[in-house]
């Protein structure tokens, strides 16, 4: 078993030594290191205080100083609402902050903005003495559950001429089954009105109304419409959309031609149409006017893929007044059944056809069919005149009656080889 030994005194002094020389190390090295912490932390608060006392003169100036909140305060302006917005400059003659600037010009523009839609709107709403409600007599619903209460569809129509005996009404909805109808003006006078015809391209329908069943009051505010022309309207102007083009009677509605003179070609014809900014609702209907308060177009949503599905599109009324008229008229134009699209001389040599109508369709049992025209001829001429668009096919057609004959020149080729042929046609 181990025995514990006492250190020797020599030894012991020599750990004393050696300690008593560490010591002495270490206090030089801890006073200096004592020194320099405490001077840290003076420099730090002396800092604190600076910094402070500049920053309270600061903030001082800022609240009770010339053009401080205070003053702010007292025009009735908070300091919040003191600030420039970033990139806005401040002009050097201004003596109110830019943000002031900004939003009276904002609010310049709003106001304009909101003028217009007004007169735009007046404009409107002066047009709807013109303005009827179609109710077909087979669905009349009762009256207390009419088409002011927006329970069904709303069809408008429009008053579009009148004569000596008749009013005439247009209505651009289409009707499922064409007949007797009611018409009923803004104020609920309803009338009878008798079914003329319909273009089944375009969905306009014509109705006359006796103006004897019409009261004399009602007969002093109606106005008759003026047309005006689509021919050269240019995308971005102004429109006004009255009827019903959200499916409200007698609503308005104003908005933009957002794309221009998309031709759609229909049966022996070829119509414009118009895509504007204005959303299109399923009841959407009615009647489209210029600023200047004149007709220039009837909704449509029978063309949505060239329109949009989206919004309200529109045909123009100078490519469709030629068949009001003779609706009006009781004239029927004659039908030759093909649909097809215009080739200029540069598509002619692009594709090595002949210039004139490229038939895109030809109705089976139709004139044009029983005649022997097919799919990819191109009619060139029709009694020895050139045909060189479907707007002048549709005028020539207009001339002629049901039961004329007439002659088209058609170019059908074979191989690279372009061979005309001369085709008899009896028009129905």
């Amino acid at each position: 078993m181990g025995r514990f030994r006492k250190q020797p005194a020599y030894a012991r002094v020599h750990e004393e030594e050696k300690y008593k020389f560490i010591k002495e190390q270490i206090r030089p090295q801890k006073k200096s290191y004592i020194i320099r912490f405490t001077r840290k932390v003076l420099e730090t608060v002396l800092s604190a205080v600076v910094f402070g006392g500049v920053s309270g003169f600061v903030f001082w100036n800022i609240n009770n100083g010339p053009g401080g909140s205070s003053s702010l305060k007292d025009k009735g302006i908070s300091a919040m609402e003191y600030q420039v917005p970033e990139n806005t400059a401040v002009p050097a003659n201004s003596t109110s902050p830019a943000k002031d600037s900004y939003n009276s010009n904002d609010m310049t523009i709003l106001e304009e903005h909101n003028k217009a839609s007004k007169r735009l709107s007046a404009v409107g709403d002066k047009f709807s003495s013109s303005l009827v409600s179609i109710i077909s007599k087979k669905d009349k619903p009762a009256w207390y559950n009419d088409s002011q209460g927006n329970t069904g569809d709303v069809l408008s129509g429009m008053v579009l001429k009148e004569t000596a005996r008749y009013y005439y009404i247009l209505t651009p909805g289409g009707l499922k089954e064409p007949g007797a109808v009611d018409i009923e003006f803004q104020d609920g006078e309803t009338v009878q009105a008798d079914y003329l015809s319909s273009d089944s391209n375009t969905g306009l329908s014509v109705f006359c109304v006796e103006k004897r069943n019409v009261s004399g009051e009602r007969q002093s505010k109606i106005v008759i419409p003026e047309f005006g022309s689509t021919i050269s309207v240019p995308a971005g102007s102004n429109i006004i959309i009255t009827g019903a083009p959200n499916g409200i009677m007698y609503s308005v509605m104003t908005g933009n031609i957002i794309k221009t003179g998309i031709e759609m070609p229909v049966t022996d014809n070829i119509i414009t149409l118009f895509a504007t900014d204005v959303l299109y609702t399923s009841n959407s209907n009615g009647i489209v006017l210029n600023t200047k308060g004149r007709v220039i177009g009837f909704v449509t949503n029978l063309y949505e893929k060239a329109t949009g599905h989206n919004n309200i599109g529109f045909i123009g009324i100078s490519s469709v007044i030629d068949i009001i008229n003779s609706i009006v008229e009781g004239k029927n134009i004659p039908y030759l059944g093909i649909e097809g699209h215009n080739v200029d001389q540069k598509t002619a040599s692009a594709h090595n056809i002949s210039k004139g109508i490229y038939l895109t369709s030809v109705y089976s049992g139709s004139p044009a069919y029983s005649s022997g025209i097919r799919v990819a001829d191109v009619i060139t001429q029709i009694d020895g005149e050139e045909v060189s668009s479907l707007s002048a096919l549709h005028g020539i057609l207009k001339s002629h009656n049901a039961g004329d004959r007439i002659v088209i020149t058609v170019s059908r080729k074979y191989g690279k080889k372009n061979n005309d042929k001369k085709l008899a046609v009896e028009l129905e």
